[in-house]
């Protein structure tokens, strides 16, 4: 093992803001215990397995995490990116004003600018200043008669920027627009109740909500639910009489046979975070990412992106390395370090654009509940050397 690696095998991990690479051992045993059993299919066995059935626990765990007040508006998906693709393609109607921010991930910015192309909406970007913040009065300026809906990220996977999604909702939701969430870099980590103001919050379960990959989901409020058409269809172990999909939530919008697995991973880890508390895991990533800005201030050639503020920011910081490649400084730190980071566009050339990093991109150093107090200093100390 390399000196300088941690209890991680493969080095000092700073990529959460991708994946959380290690399952909890509570969330491990469940999936031995589950994987040593029989394997059931909700809703496709005898009458009365389904209030037993992991689905049920799971949607009434994040219903919790995410303020949800009824836990069959929890769907399950194959994450953030199928989340959002069914929210903007289930809502939007032809001729309808969309308005997106410009740090927004390409889940939300592809099936967006694919509807602009075929002249299903008209389309704006909401111009973030360069560290990620928004103005909100660009928002009310911004608003038209036809505009019908509003998509916002939490928080930038590039610059780790916390939008003022409240302030945005609140006034969008007055004037009848449908508010589109995305928290696959928030949930788990910031808290956040849903509200009367937000129809749609598209999580991952992969990233701090630390569930197995190819997971996810959405959550519906009450003006989404009855108007979001459902974009894919399939059997549903209800209403196999009808050559329709039945309304009734979840079937409406969860055709074929769920991942059981993966669903029982984010059981087990979302009420392991509430057990923990949303708050005690904010104040541990806001402790590393306020070490780690204040190291930096002391390394020359180093530019760090995003508002610097651990209070306005989630656990992302990056990185510019004046005269240096992303790509090369992140090899480098991994070569002689057994540092894991992220280089390049990071699926947001909206962001990089917004930050003036674009095309070359940048080092993005990310960190989760597994990051220690030494693999910050680590991580300091090898940029320093390099």
């Amino acid at each position: 093992m390399h000196p300088a690696q941690s209890r991680y095998d493969m080095g000092i991990y700073a990529n959460y803001a991708a994946t959380t690479p290690i399952l909890s051992e509570a969330v491990l045993t469940e999936l031995r215990a589950y994987l040593d059993g029989a394997h059931f299919s909700a809703g496709r066995n005898f009458e009365g397995i389904e209030e037993q059935t992991i689905a049920i626990r799971a949607r009434k765990a994040i219903a919790r995490l995410l303020g949800a007040a009824d836990p069959l508006s929890v769907i399950f998906t194959g994450g953030a990116t199928a989340s959002l693709n069914m929210a903007i393609h289930g809502l939007a109607e032809t001729g309808d004003h969309v308005l997106a921010t410009s740090v927004e991930h390409n889940a939300a910015a592809r099936p967006l600018e694919a509807l602009r192309k075929t002249g299903a909406i008209n389309l704006e970007w909401l111009q973030c200043e360069p560290d990620g913040t928004l103005d909100v009065e660009k928002l009310r300026k911004a608003i038209r008669r036809n505009t019908k809906m509003l998509v916002m990220t939490h928080a930038s996977n590039v610059l780790g920027t916390i939008l003022p999604v409240t302030e945005c909702f609140k006034i969008a939701s007055e004037r009848g627009i449908f508010t589109i969430l995305d928290m696959a870099q928030t949930a788990g980590v910031l808290p956040w109740s849903m509200g009367e103001h937000c129809d749609f919050i598209a999580f991952a379960g992969h990233k701090g909500l630390g569930a197995l990959a190819g997971t996810g989901g959405f959550v519906l409020g009450k003006r989404a639910r009855n108007r979001m058409r459902a974009w894919v269809s399939g059997g549903t172990g209800s209403a196999s009489h009808s050559l329709d999909m039945p309304d009734s939530l979840p079937d409406k919008f969860e055709p074929g046979t769920q991942n059981t697995l993966g669903i029982l991973s984010l059981a087990a880890s979302v009420e392991e975070i509430l057990h923990t508390g949303v708050d005690a895991i904010r104040e541990h990533e806001r402790a590393c990412l306020m070490r780690f800005l204040a190291g930096l201030k002391g390394i020359d050639k180093i530019a760090p992106c995003g508002t610097l503020d651990p209070d306005r920011s989630v656990a992302v910081v990056s990185l510019v390395v004046k005269g240096h490649d992303a790509g090369e400084v992140s090899a480098r730190l991994f070569e002689r370090h057994g540092i894991i980071t992220r280089s390049g566009q990071h699926c947001s050339p909206l962001a990089h654009k917004t930050a003036g990093t674009y095309p070359a991109g940048s080092i993005r150093f990310s960190f989760g509940r597994g990051t220690t107090e030494a693999e910050i200093n680590t991580m300091l100390e090898a940029l320093s050397a390099l």
